[in-house]
C-alpha cells in the first residue's frame, strides 16, 4: 500500500483540514486571503498564527527551511518514526522584528485545536485571557468584543447573553408602571381634588349667601333653583344712579318695561370703574392698503356713563370702529381724544374691556375658573384675594351664569355648558376687571331674546355705574333696543348715517320720509332702510348714499354742514374712490414687474411694524391702576397650564404610551447578534507584516452607533410632534390675553415650564425598556437618558414652533418634515461631520442633535478605549500603509468614521447639546412675540 504524500513527509501534517470560518460567525465566508498568502490553521499552535503564500500542498509544509517551503508561523509537531518534538518557525523565523507569529492580547488564535476558526478577535459572551484561550463569560458579568478579562454588572444593570450589559428588564418593567400609576394617579386625583375643591367652594358659598329676593329664569339652563331672601345693602345700591345716569335712558326702561320687557328682579352689586374715559372722535378714517377706505368721517362724543349701540349692514365698518375705539387699530386719519387730550389708547388698556365675537377661552377649564383667571390677572394688585373673587361672584350673578360656575365649557369633542351660557362667559371675562371702557362685538349674537335682555341690562348697569361702555348689535328686540342709550348708524364704506339718543332716531328718519311703522321693530326697519331695502316713499330716485348726505347737514349732526358743501363731499368721496381703485390697479402692474423691490418694501415696513409692534407694549400708561407683574402672571398661568393638563388627564397619559411603546420598538431594528461596534484593535501593528496584514484584512471594523442614533432620532421626533398642542390650540386666547397687557415672557415661560418638567417621565418611559434590549448600547444609562432628555426638549421646540408658524392641521407635518432635514443633515449620524468643510462644521455646531451624536457616539467608545484605538477609526484622515500582500495602502475602516471631536468632555458636550436644545425656546419666544403681532392689541 502506498503512502500519501502527507504520509512520505513523516510528520503530524494535515493536507486536508476544513476551511476555517469567522470566530463572529462560523457559517461565513472562509477567511479573507492576502494575494495568494492564506491561513493555515491546522498547521499553527494555539496563540499564533500561521500562513502560506501558495495554495499549493506541496509548497506549504511546514519547515524551517525558508529556501523549501513557502508556510511561516509557529507550529510545534512530532517525527511520527523517532518521536522527537520539532518546532517549525518557517519564514518567520527571518523576521527583522524576531516576532514568532504570535498573536496579540484580545485577540483568540485557536491554531490547530479548532481548526473551523480563524484568527480573530476574542467574540462576545466570551472572554480570552490569552490568545490560546476562550472562556465563556461567568453569570452576573458581561464580555463585550475582545475581552481578555469579563466586566461586574452592578447596580441595575444585568448581563445579556450577547455578553453586553443592559438595564435590568424586570427593573425597567417595574419603572415604567411606577411612572405609570404615580402620572395616571397625579392626574386624576388631581383631577377629582380640583372638581371637589370647586364643589366645596360652591358650597360654602351657598351656605354664607344671603339669597337675593327674585332670580330671572335662565332659558339656557333646564334645573331653575329660585332663591329668595332679604338683602337691604343690595337693594340700597341698586336704588344709586351712577354716573352718567341720563333721563333717557329712565325713560327707555319705562318703555321696555311697559312693552312686556321681563323685569329684571335681582340688582347687581357693580360698582363704579376706578377712572372714567370719554372717547371724542373727529371725521376718523382708516384706510387699508390694498382694500381702500372702510371708515370715513365719522365724529362724536362717547361719554362715560351711556350704553352705546354701533348698528349698520354687513361691510358699514362697526368691527373696525369698536377696534379703533378699544385701540386695536390705529386710525390713518382724524382725531381721537381721551378725556378732552389726543392719546393712544393702547396706553389705556388695562381698563379697556374688549369682548370679541367669538367665544375665546379656554374650554378646558370652568366657568368660574376662566373668569377667575381674567379678575386675577387685571384686577388691582392692591385688591385681597378675596376681593377679588367677591368680584367674580358679581358678575356671575349679574349674567346669571353663577349655578353653572363649577362646569366645564366645553367644545366640539367634549360636552359642557350651552352657546348662550358661553356667550355670557365672555362677556365676564372681560366685565370682571372693571373695565372703565368695554367694547363688545355682536355680544347677542346667538342668544335667545330672554338672555339678550338679561346681558344687555348688565351692561346697561355697568354704564350707570360709570362705565363706557359700546357694542356693535345685531338684529336687537325692541326691548333690548329700547336699553341704549344712543346709537351709531353706519352705513356701507364707514360713513355715519346717524348718531344720537335712541329715542330721538324716530323722529330723525320720519322728518326724512321713514316714518317706522306701527308695530315694526325700529331697529330692523332702520336697517332696512340703510340696506336701500325700503325705497323712498316721495322721490323715487333716492339711494342709499343720500343718507350720508342727510346726516352730514342734518341739524343733530353738531358738526353739520350745508347742503352744498356736503353734496361736493360726497363727490369728493366718489372721485377719490374711483382714483384709488386706479392707482391699485396701476400699483398691482408696476408690481409685478419690481416683485423684488415690493418684496424688500413689504419686509421693511414689516420690520417697522414689529419695531413699534416692541416698543407699544412698554409705553406708557395712564391708568393708575397697577396690575400684577411678570412673576405673578407666571405663577398664575402656570397654575392654569397645570389645572388644563388635569382637566385633561388622558392626553398626557397617552404621550408617556406612545413614548414606551416607540422607545420599546427601535431595538427590534437591531439584530440581537450584531455586533455594534468593532474598532481597530491597538495590538494591530505587532507582529510580522504577514500577520499585520492579514489583520488588517480581516478584522473589519463596525461601526453602528450613528446609525443607532438615526433609528432614535427618528422615532423620538415622531412622538414628540404632540409638541404642537402646547400653543396651538390656545392660539386665539393667547392673541385675546395680550391685547390687554399679559405679558408674552409669562405666558411663555409657564408653557415651557409645564411642558417640560413632564419631558423627564417622558425620556424615562422611552428609555428604560429600549435600554433593556438584546443589543444596545453599553454606556452608563445616565449618559443616555441626558442626551435623549435633551433631544426631546429641542424636538419639542420644533413642534411649538411649528404650531405658532402655521395651522393646526399642517403643524405637525412641518414639525416633523424640518426634524427629519434635521436629523439628515445636522445630526452628524447620517452625514459625516468630518467630511464637512469648516463653514458646515460651524453651522451643525449649532443644532442640538450634533452635539448628542457626538457626545452618545464618544461615550460609547470610551467602553472600548481597553482594546481598540477608538481615534484611529473616527479619524477622517486616512492611515496608509504600504505592504506586499497586496491588500492596498489603507488600514480597513481607517479613515471611515464621522470624524468627531473625542477630546470634547462629556460634560461640554452634554452642555452645548442643551444650550442649543433650549435656543429653540427663544425662538419660541420671539415668534410669540413677534407672529401676528398685529392681533396683540
Amino acid at each position: 500500500m502506498s503512502l500519501s504524500y502527507c504520509e512520505q513527509l513523516g510528520l503530524d501534517y494535515k493536507c486536508d483540514e476544513p476551511l476555517p470560518r469567522s470566530a463572529f460567525n462560523k457559517s461565513g465566508p472562509l477567511c479573507a486571503s492576502l494575494a495568494e498568502y492564506l491561513y493555515d490553521p491546522a498547521n499553527c499552535d494555539p496563540g499564533f498564527w500561521s500562513g502560506c503564500a501558495s495554495t499549493d500542498p506541496k509548497k506549504c509544509i511546514p519547515s524551517n527551511d525558508t529556501n523549501a517551503t513557502l508556510w511561516g508561523g509557529h507550529f510545534t509537531t512530532i517525527n511520527v518514526t523517532t518521536g522527537e518534538t520539532i518546532v517549525f518557525t518557517g519564514r518567520f523565523g527571518d523576521s527583522d522584528d524576531g516576532s514568532d507569529g504570535s498573536c496579540p492580547l484580545s485577540y483568540y488564535c485557536p491554531g490547530k485545536d479548532v481548526v473551523e476558526m480563524c484568527v480573530d478577535l476574542c467574540p462576545p459572551k466570551f472572554y480570552c485571557p490569552n490568545p490560546s484561550t476562550m472562556i465563556e463569560c461567568p453569570e452576573e458579568y458581561y464580555c463585550p468584543v475582545a475581552s481578555s478579562v469579563p466586566r461586574k454588572c452592578e447596580n441595575l444593570e444585568t448581563c445579556q447573553e450577547t455578553g453586553l450589559r443592559r438595564f435590568n428588564v424586570g427593573v425597567a418593567m417595574v419603572f415604567i408602571l411606577i411612572i405609570l400609576i404615580v402620572s395616571i394617579l397625579y392626574l386624576y386625583c388631581g383631577r377629582y381634588a380640583v372638581i371637589r375643591s370647586a364643589r366645596a367652594r360652591r358650597e360654602a358659598k351657598m351656605r354664607n349667601k344671603i339669597p337675593s329676593k327674585h332670580r330671572i329664569n335662565d332659558p339656557d339652563d333646564d334645573d331653575h333653583n329660585d332663591e329668595s331672601g332679604d338683602n337691604e345693602e343690595d337693594g340700597k345700591n341698586n336704588e344709586r344712579k351712577g354716573p352718567g345716569v341720563t333721563e333717557e335712558g329712565e325713560e327707555a326702561e319705562e318703555q321696555a318695561n311697559a312693552a312686556g320687557a321681563p323685569k329684571q328682579k335681582r340688582r347687581s352689586t357693580i360698582t363704579s370703574p376706578d377712572m372714567t374715559i370719554d372717547i371724542e372722535c373727529e371725521r376718523l378714517r382708516l384706510t387699508i392698503p390694498k382694500v381702500g377706505t372702510v371708515m370715513r368721517g365719522v365724529s362724536g362724543k362717547l361719554e362715560h356713563g351711556k350704553l352705546t349701540a354701533i348698528m349698520g349692514p354687513s361691510g358699514a365698518g362697526k368691527t373696525t370702529f369698536l377696534s379703533l375705539m378699544s385701540g386695536k387699530v390705529d386710525r390713518t386719519g382724524g382725531k381721537l381724544r381721551v378725556n378732552g387730550e389726543e392719546a393712544n389708547l393702547t396706553e389705556f388698556r388695562r381698563v379697556i374691556g374688549f369682548v370679541p365675537q367669538e367665544d375665546i377661552m379656554m374650554r378646558e377649564l370652568t366657568v368660574e375658573e376662566n373668569v377667575a383667571h381674567s379678575a386675577l390677572m387685571r384686577l388691582p394688585v392692591e385688591w385681597s384675594y378675596q376681593k377679588k373673587m367677591e368680584r367674580v361672584d358679581e358678575i356671575l350673578e349679574s349674567l346669571e351664569i353663577d349655578h353653572v360656575r363649577d362646569s366645564v365649557v366645553g367644545d366640539e369633542k367634549r360636552r359642557g355648558i350651552s352657546g348662550g351660557q358661553r356667550k355670557r362667559v365672555n362677556i365676564a371675562m372681560e366685565m370682571v376687571v372693571k373695565p372703565s371702557l368695554l367694547c363688545l362685538d355682536e355680544p347677542t349674537s346667538g342668544l335667545d331674546s330672554t338672555t339678550s335682555y338679561t346681558v344687555v341690562n348688565s351692561l346697561k348697569e355697568m354704564a350707570r355705574a360709570g362705565a363706557n361702555v359700546i357694542t356693535v348689535l345685531h338684529q336687537p328686540k325692541y326691548e333690548v333696543f329700547q336699553l341704549f342709550d344712543n346709537v351709531l348708524l353706519l352705513g356701507k364704506g364707514g360713513m355715519t348715517v346717524y348718531y344720537g339718543p335712541t329715542s330721538g332716531m324716530a323722529s330723525y328718519f320720519s322728518k326724512r320720509g321713514f316714518p317706522c311703522p306701527a308695530f315694526s321693530n325700529p331697529a330692523d326697519f332702520y336697517m332696512d332702510v340703510l340696506s336701500g331695502i325700503i325705497p323712498h316713499p316721495d322721490n323715487p330716485k333716492w339711494d342709499k348714499e343720500d343718507l350720508f348726505e342727510e346726516w352730514m347737514c342734518a341739524d343733530e349732526n353738531p358738526d353739520s354742514i350745508s347742503r352744498i358743501d356736503a353734496q361736493k363731499t360726497m363727490e369728493e368721496i366718489r372721485a377719490e374712490d374711483s382714483q384709488t381703485k386706479e392707482a391699485d390697479a396701476a400699483e398691482d402692474r408696476r408690481e409685478r414687474r419690481l416683485l423684488i423691490g415690493k418684496l424688500c418694501s413689504v419686509i421693511y415696513t414689516e420690520l417697522k411694524m414689529v419695531i413699534h409692534h416692541l416698543g407699544s407694549n412698554v409705553g406708557p400708561d395712564h391708568t393708575g391702576r397697577k396690575t400684577p407683574g411678570t412673576f405673578t402672571q407666571f405663577y398664575l398661568l402656570f397654575k392654569r397650564a397645570n389645572l388644563q393638563r388635569l382637566r385633561s388627564p388622558f392626553a398626557t397619559v397617552l404621550n408617556i404610551i406612545l413614548m414606551f411603546l416607540a422607545g420599546a420598538v427601535i431595538p427590534s431594528l437591531v439584530s440581537d447578534d450584531e455586533n455594534l461596534y468593532v474598532g481597530i484593535p491597538k495590538t494591530l501593528e505587532g507582529g510580522t507584516e504577514a500577520q499585520q496584514a492579514y489583520m488588517r484584512e480581516n478584522v473589519k471594523p463596525v461601526d453602528a452607533i450613528p446609525g443607532i442614533m438615526l433609528n432614535v432620532y427618528l422615532f423620538l421626533l415622531i412622538v414628540s410632534c404632540l409638541s404642537v398642542n402646547v400653543y396651538g390650540p390656545e392660539r386665539v386666547v393667547f392673541f385675546r390675553e395680550t391685547a390687554v397687557g399679559q405679558s408674552v415672557f409669562s405666558y411663555w415661560a409657564a408653557k415651557s415650564l409645564d411642558a417640560i418638567l413632564w419631558l423627564p417621565i417622558y425620556t424615562c418611559a422611552f428609555v428604560l425598556l429600549g435600554y433593556s434590549g438584546q443589543a444596545w448600547l453599553i454606556q452608563p444609562l445616565r449618559s443616555y437618558w441626558f442626551f435623549l432628555f435633551l433631544d426631546l426638549v429641542g424636538f419639542y421646540g420644533f413642534g411649538m414652533l411649528a404650531s405658532l408658524l402655521v395651522g393646526a392641521g399642517s403643524a405637525a407635518l412641518l414639525a416633523l418634515v424640518f426634524g427629519i432635514i434635521v436629523i439628515v443633515g445636522f445630526s452628524g449620524a447620517v452625514t459625516a461631520y468630518g467630511d464637512q468643510s469648516s463653514g458646515g462644521q460651524t453651522f451643525t455646531t449649532f443644532w442640538f442633535l450634533f452635539w448628542s451624536t457626538q457626545g452618545l457616539s464618544a461615550k460609547e467608545y470610551e467602553q472600548f478605549t481597553y482594546a481598540f484605538n477608538v481615534t484611529q477609526l473616527n479619524d477622517e484622515t486616512p492611515d496608509k500603509y504600504n505592504n506586499e500582500f497586496g491588500i492596498g495602502e489603507q488600514t480597513v475602516g481607517a479613515g471611515v468614521g464621522m470624524g468627531f471631536d473625542l477630546d470634547s468632555s462629556y460634560a461640554r458636550n452634554l452642555g452645548m447639546c442643551a444650550l442649543t436644545a433650549f435656543a429653540w425656546y427663544i425662538i419660541v419666544l420671539w415668534t410669540l412675540k413677534t407672529k401676528d403681532h398685529r392681533k396683540h392689541r
